[in-house]
């Protein structure tokens, strides 16, 4: 297996700090193992019959990857909101608008990160169904720090963004006025291929990782408080925010 990714927060700022930590999981497991690539979109990875880690979002997990791979587990992070591997998506808006007042704007454009983004569409959809409210205006970004800037620049109204990217990017010139559903972290897998003596060490060096003093500062610059075991079963019920649409 020849590919190794955890680029679904590729800040330049984080990548030797996700490099240590890999590296840290690669000396306690008894098999060669690549290091990361960063160059490979991270889906694109998840797909690879190569893959020997990868992380994706929890959407693509239970609607197009939930036959190609196998997870291992969730990066618990100490972050606001975040509780036991799970969080929920922070809404921001830099209009001076409560939620209410947006949601019920007839002009209002949103701002994704892509359509089959658990944190930046699923949950922006669901809370807004729950307002009884359409989304008709959608600005499609491409990333969560588009969005960001997206809505500081007044080109959108209102943005559903991950809680680790928010954390790690900053809320300067935006305000939260919400948050969506409560959902498991992202996802850390490997592919279907991967025996359980893999998926087992895989799961034990990276609890053994975050837990290491020698790697404290690199888990605290990624906010990283603890790895917690996941299967599969613990993101299916995701799909159930979109039954009632």
């Amino acid at each position: 297996m020849t590919i190794a990714s955890l680029a679904m927060y590729p800040f330049l700022p984080l990548r030797s700090a996700f490099e240590r930590l890999w590296d840290g999981v690669r000396s306690r497991i008894s098999f060669d193992a690549p290091e990361l690539d960063w160059d490979t979109d991270p889906l694109v990875a998840c797909r690879s019959a190569d893959l020997l880690l990868g992380q994706t979002c929890g959407w693509p997990l239970v609607t197009d990857l939930a036959t190609s791979v196998r997870v291992i587990g969730t990066l618990d992070c100490d972050v606001d909101g975040v509780a036991d591997g799970t969080y929920c998506s922070v809404l921001v808006t830099g209009t001076g608008d409560d939620l209410d007042e947006l949601l019920r704007r007839e002009d209002l454009v949103v701002a994704a990160n892509s359509d089959d983004s658990l944190s930046g569409w699923i949950s922006l959809r669901s809370v807004a169904f729950d307002h009884g409210a359409t989304l008709d205006r959608v600005l499609c970004t491409g990333a969560h720090l588009a969005s960001l800037e997206a809505v500081r620049s007044g080109r959108a109204h209102l943005a559903a963004i991950d809680a680790i990217s928010f954390a790690h990017l900053g809320g300067d010139g935006v305000t939260v006025v919400g948050h969506g559903p409560r959902v498991p972290c992202l996802p850390l897998v490997t592919a279907m291929s991967s025996s359980d003596a893999t998926v087992d060490e895989l799961r034990s060096a990276f609890a053994a990782s975050v837990r290491d003093p020698r790697l404290a500062d690199a888990c605290a610059a990624l906010k990283i408080r603890d790895f917690i075991v996941r299967d599969l079963s613990d993101y299916q019920g995701i799909s159930k925010l979109t039954e009632v649409w």
